[in-house]
């Protein structure tokens, strides 16, 4: 008879054992709830507009409307300049939960190119589309214009002026003459 007290008292303990560690996880989780529920309850907000915006003024109007600021590249931009959001996502006006990251994209500012720009002036245009196309610049707006002593097809003027210089174009644009009037 010992050996069935002995199995009595194993399903005893086991059965305590099991119902202490489920008692423990029971009050785990619901301390667990009662301590982390407002991280689940998360509020809305709107998204503010910071398209055109510095970034460091744009990280403050996000902040203040409870979202985070993530820079998710950097472009360049002719239109808007250096250090301001060009693109954010989710657009403003969205409602979404705080603590959300808004994925902006940062301008570069105009994309400025150190060019040798060669001396086309009293060549012909001929002449002068070959040299531009050897130097890697792009043939831009060819005016034409009378005058009294360069003769017809030849460059009277340039823009930009011959020599190095800082710009965000490789067009050349030419001012032709058509011969005298």
């Amino acid at each position: 008879m010992d050996w069935i007290g002995k199995i009595f008292r194993f399903i005893f303990k086991s059965f305590l054992t099991t119902a202490f560690i489920i008692f423990v996880v029971g009050v785990g989780a619901t301390c667990a709830f009662l301590v982390f529920q407002n991280m689940f309850d998360v509020s809305d907000t709107i998204v503010p507009s910071v398209i055109g915006d510095e970034l460091n003024v744009a990280q403050e109007k996000l902040y203040d409307a409870g979202l985070n600021i993530y820079v998710s590249g950097e472009e360049f931009d002719e239109r808007i300049s250096r250090n301001k959001i060009i693109t954010q996502d989710p657009a403003s006006g969205a409602t979404v939960k705080k603590n959300r990251e808004v994925y902006v994209v940062v301008s570069k500012g105009s994309k400025v190119i150190a060019l040798d720009i060669p001396d086309l002036i009293d060549k012909e245009l001929k002449e002068a589309t070959v040299i531009i196309e050897e130097y890697g610049l792009i043939l831009g707006r060819i005016t034409y214009t009378n005058h009294f002593s360069v003769p017809k097809d030849v460059v009277i003027a340039q823009t930009p002026e011959p020599g190095n210089v800082n710009s965000n174009s490789k067009e050349v644009n030419l001012l032709v003459s058509k011969g005298p009037y």
